[in-house]
């Protein structure tokens, strides 16, 4: 009897041991297990939204139905167009320029109004320009002569002179007269015609020395003040 005694007591707690085994299991196969439960996400207002850029830098910039690589060859394309006929515009400007060229220089050209006076009108050198006059510095068509021929010019040291024939067909015979040898200066650089005059005899001539004074005509030139 006493052995039986003392065995119970062992059965006991070796039943008691697998029964703690046994419930320990599954805690630690629960804690090894992978949750199957799906998290939610969070939104992250600092997150970079790579479809929404995208949409944003390209806008503006596609055409529909044509990527950006077509549009900057064919913009490349353009320019070296632009560029080959700017090229042309040039080469032909430039010809035609040296075909007028040629074209005047071969022309024949005959020397019209005064003809050559001294500039130093005092004889002692103090200014001596030499040969000055002969470049026309001003022309004035009278319109008071529906026939264009009443024309006036003035030279840089030459005057005012008239035509009453300028639309000769021949420039040999087109008649210049002086108008102005007894004036002061002979120093001319503008000259006007009051419009509104029907008669040729009557026109208002003003003529601009260039400095502060200005000769005036109201009978065609025959008198100035």
């Amino acid at each position: 009897m006493s052995i039986c005694y003392l065995q119970r007591p062992m059965r006991i707690c070796a039943l008691v041991f697998i029964l703690s085994c046994l419930t320990l299991i599954p805690a630690l196969f629960a804690q090894g297990a992978r949750q199957t439960v799906p998290n939610t996400p969070i939104p992250d207002p600092d997150a970079d939204h790579v479809q929404e850029r995208n949409e944003w830098f390209f806008r503006g910039r596609l055409v529909p139905g044509k990527p950006s690589a077509e549009l900057r060859r064919r913009a490349y394309q353009a320019k070296l167009q632009m560029r080959a006929q700017r090229a042309a515009a040039l080469a032909a400007g430039q010809a035609a320029t040296q075909a007028t060229r040629q074209a005047v220089s071969s022309l024949p050209w005959t020397p019209l109004g005064s003809v050559p006076l001294a500039s130093d009108a005092t004889g002692n050198g103090g200014q001596d320009y030499h040969q000055v006059s002969g470049r026309a510095t001003a022309v004035a068509i009278d319109p008071a002569d529906p026939t264009g021929n009443t024309v006036y010019i003035t030279g840089a040291q030459g005057g005012v002179w008239k035509s009453t024939n300028a639309a000769s067909a021949s420039a040999n015979g087109v008649m210049w007269t002086p108008l102005t040898d007894d004036q002061a200066t002979l120093s001319f650089g503008a000259l006007a015609i009051q419009p509104g005059n029907t008669n040729p005899a009557n026109s208002l001539i003003l003529a601009a020395t260039g400095e502060p004074r200005t000769a005036r005509s109201s009978d065609d030139g025959h008198t100035w003040k």
